[in-house]
């Protein structure tokens, strides 16, 4: 690491020890961070550290900041005090020195890097999600898995259900407490119908009919955000009501969600059907590793056919419920993903012969793309009539609670952008949320429910607030009770891959997730997304946001 330094002759060395302090200052902040709050350095930290108006709002005492103070001090006095006894050695006597400290150092080095690539990469494989967990702890750390490998060479497939849960001492505290149920639970029935990439403002009477007229007995709520952009994200931001960022860590866990530890306690019947394999994303390790039974998952054909049999085994499903259990059935759609649809459902003229890899915001493609998005969706709605016709014959419509939605949106360069996973624009996460309550449950809504912020953090928390969960939503999710004429939600926090984004009203701040993109830090106008200047990122926002991110890391 030192012989970038050679040339330098005489001050290659204190440049060397300048170089070296500097990084060890990053680790020790890095260390204190993570300690806190279970992350390393990111974009929104470093947007706190630099922030002018930081103290303003972070109270972190007298003894910390000393303490902290003389750790630094600490550290550049032995820096400078190796720095000074090396410049009064002889060449002899440093070359004697380096190679006492290769011979020492290089091959244990060697064997400690070439042990942890080996147990990772065989936790990996066998599923050990406990082991995985503890390398969160290094800093940038590069996995290696032999997945691929294995598969490729041995025809070795690794068992999709994980061997291992969370212990009391992993890294995890979720929830907060113990949760409580009413001794008077209220077990409705619930049927979640959700698409994937489904934008909300493409819903109208031409594309979804049925929709539309569903909407007549619900409660709507237009400013709605997915939790992500992708549908990992999307998803499990709806059935946890944590934010995306949880997600790495939930898997390595294999922690599951609330929602089913309650619905089992109170005798539901439940049912995941999805027209998407749910081995990827890896939702059998989180959302559903407390329902693996009760996958639906193997439908075959086009998307649209695995749609058309997902509904066809709900309808059955619904024919042959037991009257006298409650109900939970989440049915998840693929077409308008795709833009999937019969050739006899082609009713706003698309090209099925369409080269994405080439579709551009001036091309002829994005025009047929958009046509092929709309049938899907069209497509999707005659299914999702088929399942509320069913609901009422069987005299379960009244009775139950029904949720319409999706995990993200799909974007066709309404804002410089196509498909969903790179913008954080309402075209990508402007996802329906409609729901109709039980007859005779009265909800509210917020009053202005057609421009007020909400997100799908918010869902799952309400309904099991109704269903006679007493546990405050704020101990075991990050979500706010949604049927509150006074309910308001200042931000909703979306995550991807590789970025994250806090969507307020009037601003959308985006920070990358990538160590070498932490500076590559974006605010938009949230309506138009067009990027502004000379705004900055209000630190107490940044807390708000960084706490909700942290408060389920045990500390």
């Amino acid at each position: 690491m030192l012989f970038p330094f050679q040339r330098l002759k005489r001050w290659g060395l204190a440049l060397a020890t300048l170089v070296f302090i500097s990084l060890d200052l990053i680790l020790i902040i890095d260390f204190f961070i993570f300690r806190l709050y279970g992350f390393h350095i990111n974009a929104m930290v470093l947007n706190i550290i630099t922030s002018s108006d930081a103290l303003d709002s972070i109270q972190l005492g007298l003894m910390p900041i000393l303490f902290f103070i003389s750790l630094i001090c600490i550290l550049i006095a032995i820096e400078l005090y190796l720095l000074y006894k090396l410049r009064h050695l002889s060449l002899s006597q440093k070359q004697q020195l380096n190679q006492k400290i290769n011979h020492k150092a290089i091959l244990p080095l060697f064997f400690i890097v070439l042990s942890e690539k080996l147990i990772y990469g065989t936790s990996s494989l066998l599923n050990q999600n406990t082991i995985l967990s503890k390398f969160e702890v290094i800093p940038l750390y590069q996995p290696l898995t032999f997945n691929r490998l294995a598969s490729k060479l041995f025809h070795y497939k690794p068992d999709v259900t994980p061997k291992t849960t969370l212990k009391k001492n992993a890294k995890l505290h979720y929830p907060l407490e113990p949760i409580v149920i009413k001794k008077d639970p209220y077990p409705f029935p619930i049927f979640i119908i959700a698409s994937d990439a489904v934008r909300n403002t493409i819903l109208n009477k031409k594309t979804a009919p049925n929709i539309e007229a569903f909407k007549k007995d619900s409660l709507l709520f237009m400013h709605h955000r997915s939790g992500g952009n992708a549908t990992r994200f999307g998803i499990f931001s709806f059935i946890y009501g944590l934010h995306a960022g949880y997600w790495f860590s939930f898997l390595n866990a294999a922690q599951p969600p609330i929602l089913f530890q309650v619905l089992k306690k109170l005798h539901y019947q439940i049912d995941i059907i999805s027209s998407t394999n749910t081995n990827w994303p890896e939702f059998r390790k989180t959302c559903y590793i407390d329902v693996l039974p009760h996958i639906k998952d193997d439908f075959n054909g086009k998307p649209w056919q695995k749609d058309r049999e997902a509904t066809h085994y709900l309808l059955d499903k619904i024919e042959h419920y037991k009257p006298n259990q409650p109900i939970f059935s989440f049915i998840f759609f693929d077409a308008p993903h795709g833009y999937s649809f019969p050739p006899e459902e082609n009713l706003f003229h698309a090209n099925q012969e369409i080269n994405y890899l080439t579709v551009s915001k001036k091309g002829n493609d994005i025009a047929s793309a958009l046509s092929g998005y709309k049938n899907a969706i069209h497509y999707d709605d005659k299914l999702f009539g088929q399942i509320i016709e069913k609901l009422k014959q069987k005299g379960l419509y009244d009775k139950s609670m029904i949720i319409f939605t999706s995990d993200h949106g799909q974007e066709f360069y309404e804002y410089g952008h196509f498909g969903h996973n790179n913008a954080f624009d309402k075209a990508q996460t402007n996802s329906p949320l409609i729901i109709k309550p039980p007859k005779g449950m009265k909800l509210s809504s917020p009053q202005e429910a057609s421009s007020t912020l909400t997100s799908h953090l918010d869902v799952i928390p309400s309904i099991l607030h109704l269903i006679g969960v007493e546990n405050p939503l704020e101990r075991y999710s990050n979500g706010k009770y949604l049927f509150n004429k006074n309910y308001q939600r200042e931000f909703a926090f979306i995550g991807n891959w590789n970025n994250s984004a806090i969507i307020t009203p009037k601003y959308t701040y985006v920070f990358s997730n990538l160590p070498n993109k932490i500076f590559k830090n974006a605010i938009y106008q949230t309506e138009s997304y067009q990027k502004v200047k000379n705004i900055s990122v209000p630190t107490p926002l940044l807390l708000d946001v960084i706490h909700e991110n942290t408060k389920f890391f045990q500390h």
